[in-house]
């Protein structure tokens, strides 16, 4: 396996984020020349019977969690976070083993108490994309075997700090806005006389060329290419108007408020856009 991919990788809870990694690993005309084993949980039945129907000679469903973490040597770890803990400690690891947390909000130092004696551990974000190797995934600590795991499956942005992951976290949150948007442009092209079909087209179509032209961002692509639309043109004219509203500032606002109920564990309401715009 290439820079220690490991052979085996075991999943315990089997939703979309967690089936959409193994797809993205198993699926035909990928970079690995050996596929690894994949040994699931039985948590998340459904998707489990999917991926072994869809992979049977490389994924195992296993009878419990136990089970899959006995056979693996990295165990990549896909509940909800309000299961974790309770999961997590019903499992016994062993020394040597890798340890992946998908969960948004468990980070390395705290995935490593529960998984002892396993020590080598990362927290990773990928996006639901992976399954066509067409995601991104945010990862920490660097580790050789976890980028090459996640860059088969797209792009993957490591690093170091636990507080630059959590600051990067949050831009992950942006993803149901984004939709909303686009669901937003297609009912107002509905509404005036586009068929629904024709409207979803052009819309999903137009917001992925928007985002060709910005995949590979550098510090200052963002300032360019708003900088390039036309001086008193009808792209100006959206923004600037978007910016006049408070869109923008709006936006941040949200940020805030999902970064301290990442750190905090719970939200403050008074950190909402709409409660922060009448304290101006």
């Amino acid at each position: 396996m290439p820079d220690g991919l490991p052979s085996t990788l075991g999943l315990v809870g089997v939703g979309t984020i967690g089936s959409s990694l193994i797809r993205g690993l198993l699926a035909p005309g990928g970079s690995l020349s050996t596929l690894p084993r994949v040994v699931l949980s039985p948590r998340g039945a459904a998707k489990a019977a999917e991926l072994a129907r869809d992979f049977p000679s490389h994924v195992v469903v296993a009878k419990s969690n136990q089970e899959v973490v006995d056979a693996a040597d990295c165990v990549i770890i896909a509940v909800l976070f309000k299961q974790v803990e309770e999961v997590m400690k019903g499992i016994a690891f062993r020394e040597g083993q890798k340890v992946v947390t998908l969960v948004a909000g468990l980070l390395p130092k705290r995935l490593q108490e529960l998984s002892s004696p396993a020590s080598d551990c990362v927290s990773a974000i990928p996006l639901p994309a992976v399954a066509r190797r067409a995601g991104s995934t945010l990862l920490t600590p660097p580790r050789p075997w976890a980028q090459a795991m996640f860059g088969i499956c797209g792009k993957c942005v490591s690093v170091e700090s636990e507080a630059e992951f959590r600051r990067l976290l949050c831009i992950t949150t942006l993803m149901g806005d984004f939709y909303k948007r686009q669901l937003t442009a297609q009912r107002w092209l509905s509404s005036n006389g586009v068929a629904e079909a024709d409207a979803a087209t052009w819309v999903g179509a137009t917001f992925a060329t928007f985002a060709a032209d910005s995949s590979a961002a550098e510090a200052d692509t963002f300032s360019k290419l708003v900088e390039e639309q036309t001086p008193g043109g009808l792209n100006e004219m959206v923004w600037k108007a978007q910016e006049a509203d408070a869109s923008y500032e709006s936006l941040a606002y949200s940020l805030d408020a999902v970064f301290h109920r990442l750190v905090a564990g719970a939200e403050d309401p008074s950190l909402a856009p709409a409660a922060k715009r009448l304290k101006r």
